[in-house]
Formats: C-alpha cells, sequence, structure tokens
C-alpha cells in the first residue's frame, strides 16, 4: 500500500562551521593585532602599510601572518569549492568530500610556493627580495580573504544568477588585485633582474610550478 520514497537532503553544516572558525580567527587577529589589522585595509589605497611593517622581524613566520595563513587557506578553498560546485553535478554539490580535495590542494599549494620562491631565491641570490615578495603577496591575500568573506557567505546562501554573479565578481576583483600586486612588484624593483623576461619567467616559475607539481599528484 506504502511505497518508499527515497529522500536526498544536502547539508551545508559543514560550511557554516568553517563560518565560524574564519570569524574566530578573524576575531583573534582584531584582539591581538588590533592597529596593524586597521592599517591592512590602507592596502586599498595606499602602500603606508608595506613601509610600515617591510621591517618587521620575522617578516613572514610571525603570529599575525600565521593566523591569517589559515583565513586565506579556508577562504579560497571556498571560493574555489563554490566556482566548481556551481558547474558539478547535484550528486556532489554540498558534499564535504568533494570540497576536501579542494582545501588540500590549496594549502599544499601555498606550502610548495613557498619552498620554491626559497630555492628560487637562493638560486638568483634574491634571499631579500624574494622575502618581499611574500611579504607582499601575504598581506595582499590577507586583505582580499576579509573583502571577500562577506561575499562568501552571500555566495553560500545565494541561488540562481545572483549566486553565479558572485562567484565571477570575485574572480574577476581577485585578478585585478593579483595583477596590481605584480605591478608594485616590479614599480619598487624589489627583484632586480636585468631585463623583465627573465623576471616574468622568475615569476612564472613561482606561481606555475606548484599547480603542476599538485597536477601531477593529484590528478594523474
Amino acid at each position: 500500500m506504502f511505497e518508499g520514497v527515497e529522500k536526498i537532503s544536502v547539508t551545508n553544516d559543514w560550511i557554516t562551521l568553517i563560518f565560524l572558525g574564519v570569524l574566530i580567527l578573524i576575531a583573534i587577529i582584531q584582539f591581538n593585532f588590533s592597529e596593524r589589522f586597521s592599517k591592512l585595509f590602507s592596502l586599498v589605497y595606499s602602500e603606508k602599510y608595506y613601509t610600515d611593517y617591510i621591517k618587521t622581524r620575522p617578516l613572514i613566520f610571525n603570529w599575525f601572518h600565521v593566523i591569517f595563513f589559515f583565513i586565506i587557506i579556508f577562504n579560497i578553498s571556498l571560493y574555489i569549492y563554490f566556482a566548481l560546485n556551481a558547474f558539478s553535478t547535484p550528486e556532489v554539490q554540498g558534499q564535504f568530500y568533494f570540497y576536501f580535495p579542494i582545501l588540500i590542494m590549496t594549502l599544499g599549494y601555498f606550502i610548495l610556493r613557498y619552498f620554491i620562491g626559497f630555492i628560487l631565491g637562493n638560486i638568483f641570490e634574491l634571499e631579500e627580495g624574494q622575502n618581499y615578495f611574500t611579504f607582499l603577496k601575504m598581506s595582499n591575500l590577507a586583505l582580499v580573504s576579509i573583502l571577500i568573506f562577506p561575499l562568501l557567505i552571500l555566495t553560500n546562501y545565494s541561488v540562481g544568477f545572483f549566486h553565479k554573479f558572485l562567484i565571477t565578481f570575485g574572480i574577476v576583483v581577485s585578478l585585478a588585485i593579483a595583477l596590481f600586486r605584480y605591478f608594485v612588484l616590479i614599480k619598487n624593483e624589489k627583484l632586480s633582474f636585468n631585463n623583465l623576461f627573465y623576471l616574468f619567467l622568475y615569476l612564472c616559475a613561482l606561481e606555475l610550478a606548484p599547480f603542476i607539481v599538485l597536477y601531477k599528484l593529484f590528478v594523474e
């Protein structure tokens, strides 16, 4: 008399937990580094943040960057997840097992990127310039991670055309900031090469090599 009806339920509770974790990390940053956190937003219109903290020691491995590193990893991996999820099959949408490899690959990219930069910096005798470049990238990614966090929350609860619009908007803004970062780097001549061609090769090796390694490990 009664026929069983298959019920498929998808929960995004794990995304809410990640949002909560990011909020806690932001609160820790705000409480312990309130002045530096406030000055970070000045990167939108000036380079004063760089000059104020370029002499910080340690420049890269300090608690401000360590905490922000996890905020960056969670936010970027979530954004990639939302972008891929928008074009994936319904069977994997909203599933943690679809997000977890993205999280691992994002973490792996930044770890590989640092070690490749460290090796290249020693080969080309550009240790100081490489440290500044890493500081520059870390600072900009920290700013972007804070700015896109509200966008991530909106994206998670949006649907249809607005959902894809938010994803596209975030990608465009992120690419614009990335291009601006390289412009500042070249303008300040922190990586000194004889010509722009070698600088271009250096940056390509620095940014693309981690992608190639991860592709070999996870895809092939």
